[in-house]
Parts: C-alpha cells; sequence; structure tokens
C-alpha cells in the first residue's frame, strides 16, 4: 500500500514538472519575434543604372556664344585639398561639377583631365547614348558644347572634351582600393537637375563594400543617388574622385531596398579615360 502510494505521488510530481516546463517553453515562444523576411538565396542581384531625369527642349549641339549665369549667382570656387581629411571635401568639387544635357536627359559630369590646352569630362555613358555631341552647363551658368571621346556602355562611363575654352581645375584621383569599409564618401551631382536650382545637390555616406559584377568593380555605398546625380563625382575624406555614381538597387522581388547605391571605381574609370 505504502508502495502504491509512493508511486502515484512520484507520478504526481513529475506530471506537475513537465507541465511546468511546456508552460514555460510555451511562453518563451510566444515571446519570441516573428521570424524576418529574408532574400531567396537563389536571387541574382543586378545593378540598375540612376534614370536621368527626362531631357529640356534644348539642341545638343550648341554653337553659339555661351550664355551668362543670371545675375547673383555666385560661381562655385574650387578648394584646394592638403594632405589629410578635411572638413568639408566635397567643396573641392562644386566647382568641377557640370550638368550634363543629351537628347537621352540630364546628368552630371566632372573635370578629369586637361589635355593639350582642351578640357576634358567624365560622365556615365547612359547620359550621353550614342550622341556625339552634348550640351555642358558649367558652374557659372555658362553654356559649352561638348565632343563624346569615347564611351564604354559596359562600365557605363564616357569621356567628353570641351575645346571652347572652358576652364575647371580636374579633380584628383584617388585610390579606392584603400579604402576601408565604413570610411566616409561623399557623391556629388545635379539630383533633380534644373528642378534644384544652385550649386549640386552633396550627398554623405559610407563605404558599405566592394562588389565586383558582370567583372565591373563597384563601389557600394549609402550616400544618396537620385535622378541627375548619374555621371557624378564620388569623393573620399580627401576631395578625391575614387568613383563615379552610375547605379541603384530599388528593389528585389518585390522587396523595398535602401541605401544600395553604386559607384564605378576610379580604376575603372582610369582604364577608360586614363589619367
Amino acid at each position: 500500500m505504502r508502495w502504491g502510494t509512493l508511486l502515484l505521488a512520484t507520478a504526481a510530481v513529475l506530471a506537475a514538472s513537465l507541465a511546468v516546463a511546456l508552460g514555460v517553453v510555451l511562453i518563451l515562444r510566444l515571446q519570441q519575434p516573428p521570424a524576418r523576411p529574408v532574400l531567396d538565396p537563389r536571387l541574382q542581384l543586378t545593378v540598375t543604372p540612376i534614370p536621368t531625369l527626362p531631357p529640356l527642349d534644348v539642341t545638343p549641339v550648341r554653337t553659339s556664344t555661351p550664355t551668362p549665369a543670371a545675375a547673383g549667382t555666385p560661381a562655385a570656387t574650387p578648394l584646394v585639398v592638403s594632405a589629410g581629411e578635411i572638413d568639408n571635401p566635397a567643396r573641392a568639387a562644386i566647382g568641377s561639377v557640370v550638368e550634363v544635357r543629351s537628347p537621352y536627359g540630364l546628368g552630371t559630369g566632372f573635370a578629369w583631365a586637361k589635355r593639350d590646352g582642351e578640357l576634358v569630362l567624365v560622365t556615365a555613358a547612359h547620359v550621353v547614348g550614342d550622341n556625339q555631341r552634348v550640351l555642358v552647363i558649367a558652374p557659372d551658368g555658362t553654356e559649352h558644347p561638348a565632343h563624346v571621346l569615347t564611351r564604354d556602355p559596359v562600365v557605363d562611363i564616357a569621356l567628353l572634351q570641351v575645346a571652347d575654352g572652358l576652364s575647371l581645375e580636374p579633380l584628383a584621383h584617388g585610390d579606392s582600393r584603400g579604402l576601408a569599409p565604413g570610411d566616409p564618401l561623399y557623391v556629388v551631382g545635379f539630383a533633380l537637375g534644373t528642378e534644384l536650382l544652385g550649386d549640386p545637390t552633396v550627398t554623405r555616406g559610407v563605404l558599405s563594400g566592394r562588389r565586383v559584377i558582370d567583372e565591373v568593380e563597384y563601389l557600394q555605398t549609402d550616400a544618396a543617388m537620385n535622378p541627375g546625380n548619374s555621371g557624378g563625382p564620388v569623393l573620399d575624406s580627401r576631395g578625391r574622385v575614387v568613383g563615379v555614381a552610375v547605379a541603384v538597387i530599388r528593389n528585389a522581388q518585390g522587396i523595398p531596398l535602401e541605401g544600395l547605391n553604386f559607384a564605378v571605381a576610379v580604376e575603372e574609370v582610369i582604364a577608360v579615360a586614363g589619367n
């Protein structure tokens, strides 16, 4: 009789312990956050060129005398960059950045080099399309015809030459491979084109990572890029060009994405444009 009572008591204790354990597990599961959606590992991401703005009703082959800027519009002054980081490296670029207009739309370009007394600019190939001539708007508002010297649609880089005496200071070329993830980056360009008047827009972010897509080397950054930024310089903390803004990823299989912006690495640009 005593053994039977002992067994019943033991079974009751075990049952109570099991019930408590199951209750704790249930409570913990209920407290866990819901599983976050994840991308299908089979998903293959492709970068999409930054959309150009609709073209203005202008003739890109322009031979008339440049039109001066409206009264009171200040011209940006280039800043001489010293060694080491500077407080505002984008200041160095503003005076060397131009708006590029073609029948394909509006984008950005910047002074890359001076060759035989003529100014050479870099922009994105998808801004100029298959045109041989485009119109460049200088920082002081004057208009200048430019000839397309070279275009590489794979790297998405085009080289322009301005032969009418436009004088801008070429931006220094940096070393993108010397950057580490988290290093600051600055994007300079005419976001929204003529919708936002005045100097180009400057956005700031960091180097998020390096990517090789279709054998082209890119810098990934969270610095904002919008229509009109195509072809604009991406600068390091010393104001040197380390990339050219060309592409974004806005969504993947219906999932909206943010901060996935891409610049062609300056080493790829040099391979197309030379030093």
